[in-house]
């Protein structure tokens, strides 16, 4: 198997309190790969991490065997999207918040339009579009957010607790959302939960974080 993500003697803190330590770890490519534990074992961090939204104190990250803090970091940046747990919605509609990321792409307006209203389909919100970002629910603000990354067909897909805020029938539709992502070729998915019930039903790579350590399982 590729390996996508290869982590080494990594260490991250937060005012002191160490977050993560980690001596090795390997993330296979065209997975779907889950980061299970409970609150505070270092999951988000970790995705952050994996985002290159943080830089570790020590340790090095290996993305597809290229250094992240090479000159091509950049570049290797815009491959990879991350849905927060509790993501920002910019202020106008679902719509436009979809849209969003197709216009610093320079993605065609009409083009872009019809990608985005393809995306809030298939995440069951179209009927969404036109409503302010500001009126909805948490859970129809987390399903936003996964049709703002998924629209721009990211290598990797990053997504934090995406199953928290969701209805049972909702929870079951982003797990649709995530089996059919993954099965499109070069895709990779990396989640945390604390659920084990996702673990089972939806991964094929498992990393289990306790205390910003980690056990490995295939």
């Amino acid at each position: 198997m590729t390996i996508l993500y290869h982590l080494e003697n990594i260490e991250f803190s937060y005012a002191k309190k160490r977050a993560l330590h980690i001596e090795q770890m390997i993330i296979h490519a065209e997975t779907i790969t889950v980061l299970l534990g409970h609150n505070g074992s270092g999951k988000s961090t970790l995705l952050k991490l994996l985002a290159f939204l943080e830089t570790p104190q020590k340790g090095r990250i290996k993305f597809h065997n290229e250094d992240i803090f090479s000159k091509k970091h950049p570049m290797l940046r815009k491959k990879i999207v991350l849905v927060d747990q509790k993501p920002y919605l910019l202020r106008g509609t679902v719509l436009e918040n979809v849209l969003q990321g197709l216009k610093f792409r320079h993605i065609p307006a009409t083009l872009a339009e019809r990608q985005a209203l393809d995306t809030l389909e298939q995440a069951g919100i179209h009927h969404l579009a036109h409503k302010k970002a500001t009126e909805i629910s948490g859970g129809e603000a987390q399903k936003v957010a996964l049709a703002r990354a998924l629209v721009l067909q990211p290598d990797v897909l990053l997504l934090d607790e995406p199953f928290s805020h969701l209805d049972e029938a909702s929870a079951e539709h982003i797990s649709q959302l995530i089996t059919c992502f993954s099965r499109t070729p070069n895709k990779s998915i990396i989640f945390s939960s604390h659920n084990q019930k996702h673990v089972t039903k939806l991964a094929t790579q498992t990393i289990q974080l306790a205390s910003g350590t980690y056990k490995f399982s295939q």
